[in-house]
């Protein structure tokens, strides 16, 4: 079914990209770009964007609207870290995916973020601006003229 299919389609993203920049620094490290112990900022990132993602994912489901990808939202959340980004989840799973990029240190596993916001900004990001452009219109239109799409 397509609609499952995107609704786990952001998570297998983030999960798919840590784990590929953790095969790939271990199978083609390159170089090393981020030395220690500044790749330990890279371990900030990581829990910074999981703390945001979590707190995000909260008021969403204390609303008690949708997170799937595929549905509309029962609101449209344009103050908070909305008014900054219309996308701040999707936003803290690319910090994360970058988080652990700089914690491994290697230049290959940057590959991993870039594939991480590539399949969020042309796949996942697209099919809910569809959807919510469909039930919320003008509403939506406005809030996009106002908002970027990441910061």
């Amino acid at each position: 079914m397509p609609i499952k299919m995107y609704n786990a389609l952001p998570d297998a993203t983030l999960f798919g990209s840590v784990i590929l920049a953790f095969i790939l620094d271990a199978v083609a490290p390159l170089m090393t770009v981020v030395p220690s112990p500044i790749s330990l900022a890279g371990w900030v990132l990581v829990v910074v964007g999981f703390g945001f993602a979590v707190s995000i994912l909260k008021t969403l489901r204390s609303k008690r609207t949708s997170t799937d990808a595929a549905v509309a939202p029962h609101w449209l959340w344009v103050d908070g870290p909305y008014a900054l980004s219309r996308n701040p989840f999707y936003l803290c799973y690319v910090m994360i995916a970058l988080g652990a990029a700089c914690a491994l240190g290697s230049l290959a596993a940057f590959i991993a973020p870039v594939l991480c916001f590539l399949v969020l900004h042309y796949v996942v990001i697209p099919l809910e601006e569809r959807v919510i452009q469909k039930k919320f219109g003008q509403q939506y239109e406005d809030y996009k003229r106002s908002v970027r799409r990441w910061i």
